[in-house]
């Protein structure tokens, strides 16, 4: 078990440490604000729940989420079989690179997500913290591989992140579709007023369920790399493989918290601009729509996070808005601007990997 103690000495030891801590932090903050807006945007647009009042309930239940899966992690992959943390911290090995090359490298692919997503939120368009993270890592791990340091981007991992962001893309809108075509079936006989009126209410559950599993998958992500960022300082004092102190770190409460706590500032303080490019940007919804297109994103990403599966949020939201629009009428998606939005979502790869890459050739000096 990690201990709190030790892991500050350790860090005053391997002050890149501190870096690699804060970065991530400053990420987990850039996520709530960026990604944040994302899980309320349909429930604004239909003006169910003002801006104001979503963005703290979105900051409380991302909170939540964050903090059920940093408690319960562990008992979550022993039901399931996966585990998100996991997989993010699995994604390069390492080879014979120091403590303090591995950690100027996180802290180097930690800063290539601030980066991005900065480019993202200029071109008003919704950032993937969770592609970007992907890249990222695995930019300055070709990095050090270039260096000489060893090590591999570790395939089984990859092909989680895979199936993950095709996936999303297939699976979002075919749940998007069914979830408002069942609607519409079901309340075809119904009168007009009332289910407008449990709909408006509706949005308001559906956007909160949204915003926590929010919470569980992308909070997720940070703390797997927390957990990484601790195994490297305790493997440099013990016997055990970093996969091993890992799967130790699950469950740490002084890991998860600070993460838990810093994703509802960073919600709180959301960015309004990214409401309207998901808000309506894509499809105009009606109460209906917005209320089935958030209950079947939160499935999507529930499946995803029990699979040990890295999702994107926006991702699968935009194509499960996209399913909604279709299914009330093709017309009535916004096409070209959906596919600006899903190609930046892949394109975020390359640009991240990238990024991460050049930062650690510029950095990776400091180590030695």
């Amino acid at each position: 078990m990690f201990n709190f103690y030790d892991f500050f000495q350790l860090c005053n030891a391997h002050p890149w440490a501190y870096i690699a801590v804060f970065v991530n932090f400053v990420v987990v903050f850039v996520n709530g604000y960026t990604d944040g807006p994302g899980t309320i945007a349909t429930a604004v647009s239909t003006r169910a729940i003002k801006p104001r009042p979503a963005f703290l309930m979105c900051a409380i239940c991302n909170a939540l989420g964050c903090l059920t899966i940093g408690a319960f992690s562990s008992a979550i992959s022993q039901f399931a079989g996966g585990d998100v943390s996991k997989t993010i911290a699995g994604l390069v090995n390492w080879g014979n690179a120091s403590a303090d090359a591995v950690l100027c490298a996180i802290a180097c692919g930690m800063a290539s997500i601030i980066i991005v997503s900065q480019i993202c939120t200029w071109l008003s368009l919704p950032s993937s913290q969770s592609n970007c993270l992907v890249g990222g890592i695995t930019g300055v791990g070709i990095g050090l591989m270039v260096l000489n340091y060893g090590g591999s981007i570790m395939l089984e991992p990859w092909i989680k992140v895979a199936v993950g962001f095709f996936g999303s893309l297939i699976v979002g809108f075919i749940l998007g579709y069914l979830a408002t075509v069942l609607i519409q079936k079901i309340c075809k006989n119904m009168n007009k007023g009332k289910t407008n009126r449990f709909f408006d209410k509706g949005q308001i559950a559906s956007s909160a369920i949204m915003s926590y599993v929010h919470g569980i998958q992308d909070g997720a992500k940070f703390i797997g790399i927390f957990i990484l960022i601790a195994a490297i300082l305790f493997s440099t004092q013990s016997t055990e493989t970093l996969d091993t102190l890992v799967s130790n770190g699950a469950g740490i409460w002084w890991i998860y918290v600070p993460i838990s706590v810093i994703l509802f500032v960073g919600t709180m303080l959301g960015g309004t601009k990214i409401l309207k490019t998901l808000g309506k940007g894509i499809a105009s919804l009606k109460r209906y729509q917005a209320f089935g297109t958030d209950i079947a994103a939160s499935i999507g990403l529930i499946a995803a996070t029990f699979l040990g599966l890295p999702l994107s949020t926006g991702t699968i939201k935009n194509t499960a808005i996209m399913g909604s629009g279709a299914a009330r009428s093709i017309r009535r998606v916004k096409w070209k601007k959906a596919g600006e939005v899903i190609l930046w979502g892949f394109l975020v790869f390359p640009a991240s990997i990238l990024c991460g890459f050049l930062l650690i050739l510029i950095f990776v000096w400091t180590c030695k």
